[in-house]
């Protein structure tokens, strides 16, 4: 029996490469929408980028195969008026489109939002773009790191005597693609209501300056030049203890809000108030953060990780190691929440992927399919649109379109094809 879904009866049609677009895409299909991408010939070099080198997964990326999943392929050739129109009539049955290709491609093509909403007039199209469209900074590449950078995240973390540090991880393409999904739920309550579709963007410099909300609030209002702690405190605006301290089995993370009070425990059971009894006051702790940070540290290194807590813990403050990402997947506590899911490949055997976290009781997200090879789904979504099998063989033959049995999974040619592609800050056209 189909599992019931929040999205089981909503069309998406991906214009989406590299990680922030697969993303929203993917989550809609977790939700149980149809997700049809649309893959140029050139495809999406996410398939090959940060491949393992010695071919695991037949040289697939683990990076695309976790952004792609609950989603079928259709490979086309966008510049080729056949290719083209194959796309509008596919978004003609669409409710939702998402686009992350560079500007203006969408608009050439005659797939902008006043060109599709001729085609469909409820659509909710869905854009996202490096910078505000409407911007002077509209024209710039935009890629994670680059946007960590300017956006000023990476200003915010390291130590005060070294350089600026980006995070670990692609949570600009992440977030930014959950303010699309946000967006296009509440899109979808309003055309429940209205009838009405609409177009909705979101971009990467100004999603990653709301991940900062907190923090340039601070700045906006009350100090326009926070300093990095030379000592490690891990936020520039918090005060001692609040940060990682080396022990001699690894490292832990100290955290606590209770001040004054909390901190002369952890003084006293760490056996350090002597030295920083003077600086425990409000005042102390905050401008003086770096001295007693160093006097922690010290103390801290002495220890193992199970020591330091021990003694930690009965003051009431939080602390907990430092583990790798290997060792949080392995925990059982993750184990159980049931997000690691093992998945079948299209290209032979299965993979683990992280699956979404949200929980919903009534119509529970779904993870029923792999992320799709090039082109696996074309025949099936041709015949679904109403194309004859004389037109399907047509399209195949100019290679206007294109099936997943045209191309090897990775070869050569298929490498280099992605890889003078993104070099145009842009997949397909």
């Amino acid at each position: 029996m189909k599992k019931r879904t929040a999205l089981g009866d909503i069309r998406v049609i991906a214009f989406t490469h590299f990680a922030a677009g697969p993303i929203a895409a993917q989550y809609l299909g977790s939700f149980g929408a149809d997700v049809v991408k649309v893959e140029a010939p050139q495809q999406d070099v996410n398939r090959y980028a940060l491949r393992h080198p010695d071919g695991l997964l037949q040289g697939i990326s683990p990076y695309f195969l976790v952004t792609n999943r609950n989603q079928r392929n259709i490979c086309v050739d966008l510049k080729q008026p056949a290719g083209l129109a194959t796309a509008k009539r596919l978004v003609a049955s669409a409710d939702i489109l998402i686009e992350n290709y560079r500007l203006g491609v969408m608009d050439k093509l005659g797939l902008g939002y006043e060109a599709v909403r001729k085609l469909k007039p409820d659509i909710i199209y869905s854009s996202i773009s490096a910078y505000d469209p409407t911007g002077p900074a509209r024209d710039r590449p935009g890629q994670d790191l680059l946007l960590q950078a300017l956006s000023g995240i990476a200003s915010l973390t390291g130590r005060g005597d070294g350089p600026p540090i980006p995070m670990g991880a692609y949570i600009i393409d992440g977030f930014t693609a959950m303010q699309v999904v946000a967006g296009i739920f509440a899109a979808l309550r309003h055309r429940e209501k209205t009838g009405e579709g609409q177009w909705l963007r979101a971009d990467m410099m100004s999603s990653a300056l709301y991940l900062m909300a907190q923090e340039a609030s601070y700045i906006l209002n009350v100090d326009p030049n926070p300093q990095r702690s030379r000592a490690g405190i891990a936020h520039v605006n918090q005060s001692a203890p609040y940060g990682v301290y080396g022990t001699q089995d690894g490292a832990i993370v100290i955290s606590t809000f209770s001040g004054v009070p909390m901190m002369r425990k952890v003084a006293e059971g760490l056996g350090i108030l002597h030295e920083i009894e003077a600086d425990l006051t409000e005042r102390g702790l905050r401008f003086n953060r770096d001295k007693v940070a160093t006097v922690l540290a010290r103390r801290l290194s002495q220890m193992t990780n199970e020591q330091a807590i021990r003694l930690i813990e009965p003051t009431g403050a939080w602390a907990v190691p430092v583990r790798s990402l290997a060792e949080a997947l392995d925990d059982p506590a993750v184990q159980a929440a049931g997000i690691i899911q093992d998945v079948e490949s299209p290209y032979g055997g299965k993979y683990r992927v992280i699956t979404e976290p949200l929980k919903m009781q009534a119509t529970p997200l779904v993870s029923e399919r792999p992320a799709a090879a090039h082109g696996e789904h074309t025949r099936e979504i041709l015949a679904e649109l109403g194309l004859s099998t004389e037109e399907t063989a047509a399209l195949l033959q100019s290679k206007a379109a294109l099936t997943g049995d045209d191309w090897a999974p990775a070869s050569a040619e298929r490498v280099e094809v992605g890889s003078r592609a993104a070099a145009k800050h842009g997949i397909g056209p």
